[in-house]
């Protein structure tokens, strides 16, 4: 819709459940879609892990029993940037989020004009069009990247505004993006799938969790009670959303991102897989305490080093990955591998990984994020699809930098902001509609942005790919199943 300003949600699509003050983004009739008719997503469109057969644990089905295969691309870039693929100065990998607010904090910005200067890009970064073209291709899920600081203003987890999402209108910038991009999703048939891709602390040593070289909640109550908070938030405003597919509850914990430090555990050791599937546990049953149903997404980096969901419980790093606060059990969950691997045998080796998880513990699949070089063209699309595994490619956007097949679209030339020297009123130019991927209300390329290589010849033919009786793209007819005529 061009440079639109954040608009609030729509109230004949929010309303309130008086089920615990529940707040939620269903149509008001809750069991369909309203007066989107085919377009959107209903109720019964909810997803679940499949447990009804034996034959077919580990796929997943909405609620009349149909089998769905997600397919699409992640946000990246847009509710936390990265320099690399962000028109950002930065040198990759030393420069985080957080970097950028403290230089603007330096200039002496305030915080209502940091927050303006956010505003302005993510308004230009993603908008309705984008929305449409993805509808137009077939995608049917987005996996979005936020952080902490899109709902909190420090590291003490101060709410913006003084708001948690706990009211259906809410004054929280980072539950407004939210509740935009779901509403826009669902009314076109999209999933979208919650990443948290930063937390307080940092889950990671590495810059894509807005933070370098921290990797502490692992080891600071403070940040790790933040977390439990956080989540506890976002999974209370959309437990009763169908088109919220999951929760992912961390993204690359342990990403070590070539960093040294006291926290610094190589990612597969035993230090770092006790202290990942101790935070997964402890998230895992804050989100249950909320919301007993949604699907929860545990990664495994760089390999599955996860545990049997069925046994989880209190242990030490030398008990054979038996790990958590108390016994547990993970229902419902969907286990993840991000594949940046180039190589065609080290490609076959994770989808290995992931197919034997699938079959001997009856999770979920899912490859959140993937750039397979050459092999992604020739090869990892047909492996993802061929084995119905879920999947999201890591982006559909870049600006600033000229990088292959990382995206469906990129802009090398954008100008870069300077937050350590550029004016608000620089930035803000550089921020704003210079950043739309096309021109308003079509899907006409602008703005300097171009077509990824190889994507009608390899990325339109995978979304294209059909399974007998599975819902594949959000273009299929009888997509969603319970429809409602005007």
């Amino acid at each position: 819709m061009g440079n639109q300003s954040l608009p609030k949600i729509n109230t004949m699509i929010l309303c309130t459940a008086i089920c615990g003050a529940s707040v939620f983004l269903t149509a008001c009739n809750s069991d369909n879609s309203g007066k989107l008719g085919n377009s959107g997503i209903g109720s019964n469109d909810a997803l679940k892990v499949d447990a009804l057969k034996v034959d077919e644990n580990g796929y997943l089905r909405n609620r009349l029993g149909k089998e769905v295969v997600l397919r699409g691309v992640n946000f990246g870039g847009w509710m936390i940037q990265e320099s690399w693929m962000c028109p950002v100065s930065g040198t990759d990998r030393q420069w985080a989020n957080l970097d950028t607010i403290n230089a603007m904090k330096n200039q002496g910005f305030t915080d209502a004009q940091i927050q303006e200067l956010f505003d302005t890009y993510q308004d230009n970064w993603i908008t309705a069009d984008d929305f449409d073209f993805l509808k137009s291709r077939g995608v049917n899920s987005i996996r979005i990247p936020f952080w902490y600081r899109n709902f909190m203003s420090d590291e003490s987890g101060t709410w913006i505004n003084g708001d948690n999402g706990s009211a259906v209108e809410t004054a929280n910038p980072g539950f407004k993006r939210l509740d935009w991009a779901v509403t826009e999703a669902k009314k076109r048939g999209i999933y979208v799938i919650l990443d948290m891709h930063g937390v307080p602390g940092g889950q990671s040593m590495d810059h894509s969790c807005g933070t370098l070289g921290k990797n502490e909640v692992y080891t600071d109550y403070t940040y790790e009670q933040i977390t439990v908070d956080l989540w506890k938030a976002i999974a209370f405003r959309y437990k009763d959303e169908a088109a919220v597919a999951a929760y992912d509850l961390l993204n690359e914990p342990q990403n070590n991102g070539g960093y040294s430090g006291p926290n610094a555990w190589a990612p597969g050791g035993t230090r770092a897989v006790y202290e990942t599937i101790r935070m997964y546990d402890i998230l895992y049953r804050a989100v249950r305490s909320v919301d007993p149903f949604k699907i929860c997404i545990m990664e495994g980096i760089w390999s599955m080093n996860l545990p049997d969901p069925k046994y989880v419980h209190k242990g030490s790093p030398d008990q054979n990955r038996r790990y958590s606060g108390k016994t547990t059990v993970w229902d419902n969950v969907m286990y993840s591998m991000h594949l940046y691997d180039s190589k065609l045998n080290d490609i076959n080796k994770r989808v290995n990984e992931l197919k034997k998880a699938r079959n001997d513990w009856k999770v979920a699949i899912h490859v959140g994020e993937f750039n397979n070089g050459d092999n992604q063209q020739t090869n990892a699309y047909d492996l993802y699809n061929n084995n119905k595994f879920s999947w999201n490619m890591w982006t559909y956007k870049i600006a600033g930098a000229n990088m292959g097949n990382w995206s469906l679209y990129q802009a090398a030339n954008k100008a870069k902001a300077d937050p350590r020297t550029d004016s608000f009123e620089t930035i803000k130019q550089k921020w704003g509609e210079t950043l739309l991927t096309f021109s308003s209300e079509t899907n006409d390329i602008n703005n300097g942005f171009s077509v990824m290589r190889g994507m009608e010849q390899y990325f339109s033919p995978a979304m294209n790919h059909t399974i007998s009786d599975v819902i594949t793209n959000s273009n299929q007819t009888g997509f969603p199943v319970d429809p409602v005529s005007e």
